[in-house]
């Protein structure tokens, strides 16, 4: 097939899988031609408690018996290392191949996950895995439930636009745990027969694996002579801003990741031959995707193949989304696409053609886009093609800091923040009591735990800042990133002693829903209708200096978004103060709110706000290789007495360093500097740097 590519594309040079279908790629797409289903009983610990009984398991773990956290973090180390490993073989970089990089820490790994290991910060997972592969680049992990693996696959593109390497392997593991399977049965949405999208009876079956693939620019895949499986054409994130586990019945969320992935690739949707849906099989997931996706695709939307790959996957969690797109990518090779296992009979609302049977079906197509939603209503959507000719250059974007929220142990506001003693205004104090419906009306702090109470609280302070009002069509055009380390450890807390009161079978499903790490995030975006691209990242401390980095690199490239909150959030709890660590002192939460030039007019920042600030530049690179990020942040170098701003403290937390760009902005506000420098290079993830300029 062509693979004539436009300089912008991305492409896809290796595919790695592991998961109930198979442990490699050649096997899994076995079965989906062969029309076998991964899904059969759990036996890896007991479901007599519950009324269902089945799940799509790795075979060769089908029957390890996770008795500890340990031992389920390990296994999801292991399917990612599995997996991880067969992507960059398929792509020629194993061993040898690997010699012919520049240089070994330009090769990053972006990991996606959700609720596998919750014994240890994720970023310490990313990095395990990274150091069992060889990767000494860039480690960067997203987790946004079961959309996970799909934004990694996004932000890796990224970090290649972002010249922060120069082949990213990205993608997500999971793993079926009794907690995991627990919580989504006591949500009620588990089948008990084999998962069937979009057919009866409705109802998911959870499963588990790993999945990777590897991402280059079009140039350097060309100059060592890599074979193309696959063009990664654009991306899109929205937000639902609706509900902790359930999605906008009017699939308006999807719609909108879908559109902006279509944007991203300068796609129209008459170009789109296939759709990979999320298709959970759940009727309230089922029914409302469709309606996203037909008003996507618009009048094409009868004549567009849409199926799930969950009947035979399984629903893999966070591994989800990379695990069908690289079934889509297996599939479009062939002129195939993939059917939708265990249909019966169609329920209301569904797509016409959800190519129903066993076996693929023979059809001829250059694009396909494969969508996923999760918890929080955190959506993610990918365009792969066969020809990416129609992409063009674009102009980036000047991008601009219109507002501040701080919220620490200083209290709240940028007033506090400047009078308090440099300990306690970099986050190492508690936060004092506040009342979060003073600052956000309607807002109920019986429902939401301290992280989404800081995370909120700082995110309409830096919206108040700027003296931006959420409303109309800015609401769609506004979004949130945010770096954190851990989920709450009041809900983590409340999750365990569900379990200790009343067993495992009747666990709290609230307390379930708040445990995913991006739970937060979208209890924020949905009292602030927040519905642009929404995402959580971790690089362990200064996640919420990244985090802003990656907001920045979205505006300056994305027409289709006007306003980016984005920051680090950090919640301390009594066992802290107990056996504090280096990562478990900090409390509180800081924003800023990214414009860029030609954004909506509501986001003029006010006139009490003072001089503009512009973000001018910003840079990734692997941990302990600042000066590299320092030169992409700054590639003509620094400008004549710009103020260094360090943010090296471990113990600062998520949020820490981004106090420390806080404090830059504020200097340059009050005209006590013209230019400032953020860094932070502290974790063992990833190193940062910002430029602010007047």
């Amino acid at each position: 097939m062509s693979m004539d590519c436009a300089p912008r594309d991305i492409v896809i040079t290796g595919l790695g899988a592991v998961c109930a279908l198979g442990e490699d790629c050649d096997v899994l797409w076995s079965a989906i031609a062969e029309g076998r289903s991964g899904i059969s009983t759990i036996r890896r610990f007991p479901t007599d408690a519950f009324a269902v009984h089945t799940g799509a398991v790795v075979a060769s773990a089908a029957c390890e018996a996770p008795s500890s956290r340990t031992l389920t973090g390990q296994l999801c180390h292991d399917f990612a290392v599995q997996a991880a490993r067969e992507a960059l073989a398929d792509a020629g970089l194993a061993d040898s191949g690997m010699a012919a990089m520049r240089s070994s820490t330009r090769l990053a790994l972006v990991f996606g996950t959700g609720l596998t290991d919750l014994a240890r910060p994720l970023h310490s997972l990313v990095e395990a895995v990274a150091d069992a592969i060889g990767i000494d680049g860039a480690r960067l992990t997203v987790s946004t439930a079961c959309s996970s693996s799909t934004g990694a696959m996004g932000f890796g593109r990224d970090l290649l636009a972002m010249d922060t390497a120069d082949v990213v392997v990205a993608g997500g593991a999971d793993v079926l745990t009794p907690e995991v399977f627990a919580g989504f049965h006591a949500l009620g949405v588990l089948s008990r027969t084999r998962c069937a999208p979009f057919s009866t009876p409705s109802g998911t079956t959870l499963g588990e694996g790993a999945g990777f693939v590897v991402l280059e620019r079009t140039t350097h895949a060309r100059a060592r002579g890599a074979r193309v499986r696959a063009i990664f054409s654009g991306y899109g994130l929205s937000a639902d801003a609706w509900h902790e586990t359930s999605p906008d019945p009017k699939g308006a969320g999807i719609e909108r990741a879908f559109r902006s992935a279509l944007a991203d690739a300068d796609a129209d949707a008459a170009t789109v031959g296939y759709v990979n849906a999320h298709g959970s099989g759940t009727e309230a997931n089922d029914s409302a995707e469709w309606l996203g996706i037909s008003r996507a695709l618009g009048p094409r939307a009868a004549e567009v193949p849409v199926s799930s790959t969950k009947g035979a996957l399984g629903h893999a969690q966070g591994a989800a989304g990379v695990l069908e797109a690289i079934v889509t990518i297996a599939a479009m090779e062939r002129d195939l696409v993939p059917p939708t296992m265990n249909f019966e009979a169609p329920r209301p609302h569904g797509p016409p053609d959800p190519v129903p049977g066993p076996m693929p079906r023979h059809w001829s197509y250059t694009r396909a886009v494969s969508v996923n939603s999760a918890f929080g209503g955190a959506n993610a959507a990918v365009v792969l093609s066969r020809d990416g000719s129609v992409r063009q250059a674009r102009a980036r974007r000047p991008v601009t800091v219109r507002g501040l929220g701080l919220l620490g142990g200083f209290g709240q506001g940028t007033e506090a923040f400047l009078s308090a003693p440099n300990g306690v205004q970099c986050g190492n104090g508690r936060v004092p009591a506040f009342s979060i419906e003073t600052l956000v009306r309607g807002a109920d702090p019986r429902g939401l735990d301290p992280t989404a109470r800081y995370l909120t609280a700082a995110a309409a302070l830096a919206l108040r800042d700027a003296g931006v009002v959420v409303r109309g069509a800015l609401r769609d055009r506004i979004g949130l990133l945010v770096g954190q380390r851990r989920a709450s450890p009041t809900s983590l807390s409340a999750f365990a002693d569900s379990i200790s009161a009343r067993g495992l079978s009747q666990l709290s499903a609230t307390a379930f829903a708040r445990i995913v790490l991006n739970a937060a995030a979208g209890a924020c975006s949905k009292l602030l209708s927040l519905r642009g691209p929404l995402s959580v990242i971790t690089s362990g401390p200064g996640s919420g200096l990244v985090a802003v980095a990656l907001a920045a690199e979205l505006l300056a490239t994305r027409a289709d978004v006007a306003l980016m909150i984005a920051g680090g959030v950090d919640e301390r709890s009594a066992a802290d103060d107990v056996e504090p660590s280096d990562e478990s002192r900090a409390d509180g939460a800081a924003c800023l709110l990214l414009g860029a030039e030609d954004g909506d007019p509501n986001a003029e920042p006010s006139s009490g706000s003072g001089p503009s600030v512009c973000l001018a530049g910003w840079g990734l690179a692997a941990a302990g290789q600042l000066p590299e990020a320092l030169a992409r942040a700054a590639p003509n170098g620094l400008p004549h007495g710009a103020r260094v701003f360090r943010a090296d403290d471990p113990t600062t937390g998520a949020a820490g360093a981004v106090f420390a760009l806080a404090a830059a902005v504020l200097a340059l506000r009050d005209g006590s500097a013209r230019a400032a420098l953020v860094t932070s290079d502290c974790g063992r993830s990833l190193a940062a740097a910002l430029l602010l300029t007047n």
